[in-house]
């Protein structure tokens, strides 16, 4: 895989120069108040927002994580890998390996664990710690500004948040201002004061005889950092007054007039051939230019204050003011030819590419629409960009060439299909498969010998892209077949391992497992044994097949066939030694003798299983598996223990947790939980889990005697299991055989078509797997059953608390899961099982 290429220009704090105007007012802003989450500072450029950060945090001495932000950032792998390791350094803490298995996908639940993760680690230390973001205007990636909203949002107390931008940032500035988690500092704050003003003369050496000048320079320029350095830096001309005038609207003019045009030539040559650099280093710079003093020029530049930062790092390196850059840009352009423009955009690239940074590199070319050189660079680095998860790069890398109208290759557009479809965008991947079989029609590219690779993983993506959106199978088995029928190519790509689960404790959350929509068993049969007999038999996509498929089973109540595909793909996932497969597997073989009392056997499998694994967030699914064990042995103060050391925002633990909350009689924070969960599994159509939580919905409002709103729930639950066939979702919960045959008594009765929506036949079929009262009796543990004897004696909770020297608390819990377990929701109806 890819090693990450850390630019030290883009996490080094900038440094404070030395006559730089202390600025207590806008500390005292700063200063530490635990109740606040996030810092913004915002003003239009030049008004000193990384200035007064980059002063705050050197006088303050306060562990800081600074990210200087550019439009490469635009990746949420790329950004949250630089934030991430940021803090891991400054923290001396191993969060960045802790988190280093979750950096390989861009679909948006991965993305969100990642957040939830990442939160957890930050929680786990000690210290405090502050993330700066600086120009965060320059991030446009919405999947990036929703990432931010949930990280600020659970942010832990010990982290604060620091954002400069030039624009108004679309996060929710006014929810976070309610909630008073937000300190503003604007650009009426950052306008220098009189005082400041006179100071920063001062501190430069330069004086005005007349205290009118001053006053004109300030009521000129508003306050704005820039417009007075400026006129400090043409004090001794006659233009001060006039130029600084217009500053504002001719900024690009000025420097180039006033500032550019009057440094030695050399200088000027220096300037514009390294002004598309994002950061200076001697090094580069003395290529860029044919020269060997370009540390001494840089640290000239910086003496006289010409709009050049340098960085606190252990190498010299600097960097142009924004504004100051786009200014020498234009000019770059204006002074020499194009052909000579060109040179120095390809001679620059170059030298970042052969520093390892392709990513910049690429940037620069495709900024100058140098579209043949930047997708060369594309194709060779594709298996990188891939292999390090930086797929939304990709994505707007391939966007920028298609709206240059350049004609890109078939194995960028193929790769670019794979990149849409894992995050997700698949009315976009139609759209592309599309193009690509009518250009087969009109230019018959898949025939073309050069072609015969891609064309091969065209299929396969075409096939893939069925299975994703749980589309006509049959479709994708004819796709494969004539595939095998072909003969597969060989390529580049081969040798690439495809993760289909990073993180789920289920493969029918995953793509892969179509988000837990099956086909009929006579359809998906021929397609399984496309891969299980044919050469495919060794690729990875098989060996999830054998997971889906057993999870399938399971659901179906198939259980002996589930039990073989479970063993088998247990042993591809060790030999791939690929635990998004063995670990699902083995919770689900956990579950499965949990459901039959194997309760020693289930926490056996599942401690043996956490002693293999490293990675934190499959120890928390294996955890959770084990609470669920717990509550269905009706241990709670265990199952209550092992959710602690696993706390999370996913799915799997919020309806484990929503159990327990049933169990210890809490049905109202349950309710609440359970319809969290559900309402996010319908945004993302992830069927498996919008059915678990509907169930469990259904219960906790018959719990609560809302009989009517539990039968709408279960109807939900009911609508989405019939097409695909669920049967274990709802018999695993012991209580909801009642609720079943409540439902068909409303659906008989009731001759709405909304209640006929669900088959009868489909009803009938999970009542008739309702259990036999000598089986209810029998899922009680023996606690319980001396429980359950003592009430039906019709002995109170007072007397049962006596006779078993427990408290009457206890005995409380002990009923709601006896009842729980039965089925039943009071004494009366649980005595009449004896």
């Amino acid at each position: 895989m890819m090693q990450m290429v850390w630019l030290s220009s883009k996490t080094k704090v900038p440094r404070t120069m030395v006559d730089a105007v202390d600025r207590e007012r806008l500390y005292e802003l700063l200063r530490y108040d635990e109740s606040k989450k996030v810092t913004i500072v915002r003003a239009p450029a030049g008004y000193g927002k990384t200035t007064l950060l980059s002063q705050w945090f050197t006088q303050s001495n306060e562990p800081v994580a600074w990210l200087s932000l550019d439009e490469a950032d635009n990746d949420p792998i790329r950004f949250w890998k630089y934030v991430v390791h940021m803090v891991s350094s400054i923290s001396q803490s191993n969060i960045a390996q802790e988190l280093s298995s979750l950096f390989n996908s861009q679909e948006a639940s991965s993305l969100e664990f990642l957040i939830d993760s990442f939160l957890n680690e930050l929680s786990l230390t000690s210290s405090s710690i502050n993330i700066v973001m600086d120009d965060y205007h320059l991030i446009e990636n919405d999947t990036i500004h929703q990432m931010i909203i949930q990280f600020i949002e659970y942010l832990p107390d010990n982290v604060q948040v620091y954002l400069t931008s030039r624009t108004v940032l679309p996060l929710p500035i006014a929810k976070w201002r309610v909630k008073s988690w937000l300190k503003e500092i604007s650009t009426e704050q950052l306008r220098f004061t009189h005082e400041e003003t006179q100071q920063f003369y001062e501190n430069k050496n330069l004086h005005f005889n007349d205290d009118k000048l001053l006053q004109h320079v300030l009521k000129m320029t508003e306050g704005w950092a820039t417009g007075i350095q400026l006129a400090g830096l043409s004090i001794n001309t006659s233009q001060t007054v006039d130029i600084m005038d217009s500053a504002h609207p001719f900024i690009t003019e000025f420097l180039l007039q006033e500032i550019l045009n009057t440094l030695p030539p050399s200088t000027q040559d220096f300037l514009l051939h390294t002004s598309l650099l994002h950061s200076l280093e001697p090094a580069v710079c003395d290529k860029l230019t044919n020269r060997s003093d370009s540390y001494s020029v840089l640290l000239e530049l910086e003496k006289k204050g010409l709009f050049i930062v340098r960085l606190n790092s252990n190498q010299p390196v600097f960097r142009y003011h924004h504004l100051f850059a786009e200014a020498l840009q234009i000019e770059l352009k204006k002074r020499y030819s194009q052909e000579m423009v060109s040179s120095i955009v390809i001679e620059t690239a170059t030298l970042l590419q052969d520093k390892g940074d392709f990513i910049a590199a690429i940037e620069i070319l495709l900024n100058e629409q140098a579209n043949e050189l930047a997708e060369s660079w594309i194709t060779t680095h594709l298996v990188d960009i891939f292999t390090s998860g930086q797929t939304s790069t990709y994505v707007r890398w391939v966007q920028t060439l298609r709206n240059n109208h350049y004609s890109v290759s078939f194995e960028v557009l193929v790769m670019y299909i794979i990149t849409l479809i894992s995050v997700q965008q698949m009315e976009e991947a139609g759209k592309l498969i599309f193009e690509l079989e009518h250009r087969q029609v009109t230019e018959k590219w898949m025939d073309a010998e050069e072609n015969q690779g891609i064309a091969s993983i065209f299929e396969t993506v075409r096939a893939y892209a069925i299975i994703a959106i749980g589309d006509d199978i049959e479709k994708a088995t004819e796709i494969i077949q004539r595939q095998l029928e072909n003969g597969r190519v060989s390529s580049r790509w081969d040798n690439i391992p495809m993760q289909y689960n990073l993180f789920e404790h289920k493969i029918l959350r995953t793509s892969i497992g179509s988000k837990g929509k099956f086909w009929p068993l006579e359809k998906a049969i021929p397609f399984a044994k496309l891969f299980r007999e044919t050469e495919l038999k060794d690729q990875n996509m098989t060996a999830f097949s054998y997971g889906a498929s057993a999870e399938t089973l399971y659901e179906k109540n198939y259980l002996e066939v589930a039990v073989v595909e479970l063993e088998i793909a247990l042993q591809y996932g060790h030999s791939y030694n690929d635990p998004g497969l063995f670990i699902p597997m083995y919770i689900l073989k956990a579950h499965i003798h949990a459901m039959n009392s194997n309760f020693v056997v289930a926490h056996a499998l599942l401690d043996s299983t956490i002693d293999i694994v490293k990675e934190k967030h499959w120890i928390n699914s294996l955890r959770t598996m084990k609470a669920r064990c717990y509550l269905l042995e009706g241990d709670i103060l265990q199952a209550e223990t092992e959710l602690c050391k696993a706390e999370s925002r996913h799915p799997f633990w919020l309806l484990v947790n929503a159990r327990l909350l049933l169990a210890k009689g809490n049905a109202e924070e349950a309710l609440k939980a359970t319809i969290q969960v559900k309402t996010k599994a319908l945004q993302e159509m992830q069927v498996s889990t919008i059915i678990e939580a509907a169930v469990l919905e259904a219960i906790c409002e018959m719990e609560l005697d809302h009989e009517d709103a539990a039968m709408m729930a279960l109807h939900e639950a009911l609508g989405h299991g019939a097409p695909y066939g669920y049967v274990r979702t709802f018999l695993d919960e012991k209580a909801i055989i009642p609720l079943l045959k409540t439902y068909l008594n409303v659906q008989q009765t009731n001759k709405n078509l909304h209640w006929n929506f669900v088959p009868a036949s489909y009803l009938e079929q999970l009542i008739a797997q309702e259990p036999t009262q000598g089986s209810l009796l029998d899922s009680l543990t023996p606690r319980e059953r001396e429980v359950f004897r003592l009430l039906v004696d019709g002995a109170t909770n007072r007397e049962i608390a006596n006779r078993l020297f427990l408290t009457e608390g206890t005995i409380r819990v002990y009923l709601t899961t006896i009842y729980s377990k039965l089925g039943v929701n009071s004494r009366a109806k649980a005595v009449l099982i004896k």
